[in-house]
C-alpha cells in the first residue's frame, strides 16, 4: 500500500512537532524515520496510526483519505518500544488476540496465529507467557500480533531500543526478513543511523519537525542534501573544515594552503565548510597536495585510522595498514572525487 502525506503538520500549543511535511512512501518498502530525539519522527508515526490527530494536512492510504479515521479503521499494525504484550496470555493467545476482537472463530484464529508464529520463528514457544521470553522473543510475538490481522501498514516505534547490542543486530535483520516475507509497507522509527541504513529501502531524516532528506539509503551518505545530513549519516562522522573560498580553492582557517576542488567555482572569500568522508583521503607523501600533522594512529576493527590536524583543525581518515608515519611528523594528502562536499557555513546549504 502506498502512503501519501500532504503538508502534514502537528502542533502542540506553540511547539510545531512536524512542519508542513509532504512525501510518498512506495508500496511494499521499508522506510526508516530517522533523527535525533525531538525531531518529530514518533509524532509522525502516531499520526499515521491515527493515535494523534493532525493539526493540518492530509494522509492517504493508496487513494483513500484516512486523515480523520480512527486507528481501528485504518488497518495498521503497530509495534511499540515496550511491545505491550498481555502478561496473562500465552504467546498463542497474544498473537491471536486481534482476531478474537474481530470475532474470528477460535480454530481459524489459532491457525492464523500459528502461521505468523512460524514466520517470526516463535512457534516453539506458543504455550509460554511473556515473562518467560527473552526480549528478542517478545519482540517477535509483538510483530506477529501486528501482522496477524493483515494490516495495510506496519508501524514500528523504536522496537530495538530495549535489546542488548548483539540482539539488536540479529533482530534488525529479522525485521527485514519478516518485512520482505510479508510484503507489507513498513515505517520504522529509530534514532540509530546504523539501524536505519542497515535494513531500510528509504530513509527520511528529520530535524526539529522538518524533513531534511528523503532518499534511498545510499544517497544520504553519498549525496547529502545539506550539512546536517552529511554530519548525521556516517560512522566515523564526516570531517568538517571551516574556512573560506580563496584563490580558486578552499583555505582552512589558520592555514595558507589552497585545497583545490575540481569543477567548482565560488565567489571569492565566501565562508564555507569543507566536509570530507574518512575514506576520501589519499595519504601519499609524494603525490599529496596538502600537508598535515600526524597526531595518532589506531585500529578500528579491521580498519586503520589516522588522526591529523590542519592548522589545529582535527581530521580523521583511513590509511593503508602498512603506512605508518611517526606521531608528530608531517604527511601529505590529496582528495578523491567522491565523498567531498562544500557547504555554506551559515546556512548549511550544499554548494557542491
Amino acid at each position: 500500500m502506498k502512503v501519501t502525506l500532504e503538508h502534514l503538520t502537528k502542533r502542540f500549543d506553540d511547539v510545531i512537532a512536524v512542519n508542513d511535511l509532504s512525501e510518498t512512501f512506495e508500496s511494499g518498502k521499508l522506510i526508516a524515520l530517522l533523527g535525533p530525539s525531538g525531531c518529530g519522527k514518533s509524532t509522525m508515526l502516531n499520526m499515521l496510526s491515527g493515535i494523534l490527530p493532525v493539526s493540518s494536512g492530509r494522509i492517504y492510504f493508496d487513494d483513500v483519505d484516512v486523515t480523520d479515521l480512527t486507528p481501528e479503521k485504518r488497518e495498521v499494525g503497530l509495534v511499540f518500544q515496550n511491545y505491550a504484550l498481555y502478561p496473562h496470555m500465552t504467546v498463542l493467545q497474544n498473537i491471536a488476540f486481534p482476531l478474537k476482537i474481530r470475532k474470528v472463530p477460535k480454530a481459524e484464529r489459532n491457525a492464523r496465529a500459528l502461521e505468523f508464529a512460524r514466520m517470526v520463528h516463535i512457534e516453539d514457544y506458543l504455550d509460554r507467557h511473556p515473562a518467560e521470553l527473552s526480549g528478542g522473543q517478545q519482540q517477535r510475538v509483538a510483530i506477529a500480533r501486528a501482522l496477524v490481522k493483515d494490516p495495510k501498514l506496519l508501524l514500528l516505534d523504536e522496537p530495538l531500543s530495549n535489546l542488548d547490542a548483539k540482539l539488536r543486530v540479529e533482530m534488525r535483520e529479522e525485521i527485514r526478513r519478516i518485512q520482505k516475507a510479508s510484503g507489507v509497507t513498513t515505517v520504522f522509527v529509530t534514532h540509530d543511523q546504523e539501524e536505519a541504513t542497515s535494513i531500510s529501502d528509504y530513509i527520511m531524516l528529520m530535524k526539529l519537525g522538518v524533513k531534511q532528506q528523503f532518499d534511498a539509503t545510499r544517497n544520504l551518505y553519498g549525496d547529502p542534501a545539506n550539512l546536517f545530513v552529511a554530519d548525521f549519516i556516517g560512522s566515523p562522522a564526516i570531517n568538517q573544515l571551516k574556512g573560506c573560498w580563496h584563490d580558486g580553492g578552499f583555505v582552512a582557517d589558520g592555514d595558507k594552503q589552497v585545497i583545490r576542488i575540481s569543477n567548482l567555482k565560488i565567489e571569492e572569500d565566501r565562508r564555507v565548510i569543507l566536509a570530507i568522508r574518512p575514506e576520501s583521503f589519499v595519504f601519499d607523501d609524494n603525490k599529496g597536495e596538502t600537508t598535515v600533522k600526524v597526531n595518532e594512529i589506531y585500529q578500528a576493527g579491521k580498519d586503520t585510522l589516522m588522526n591529523v590536524s590542519l592548522a589545529d583543525q582535527p581530521l580523521r581518515g583511513y590509511i593503508d595498514p602498512y603506512y605508518n608515519p611517526s606521531i608528530g611528523s608531517e604527511v601529505r594528502f590529496s582528495l578523491r572525487d567522491k565523498g567531498v562536499f562544500v557547504f555554506d557555513e551559515k546556512t548549511g546549504e550544499r554548494i557542491r
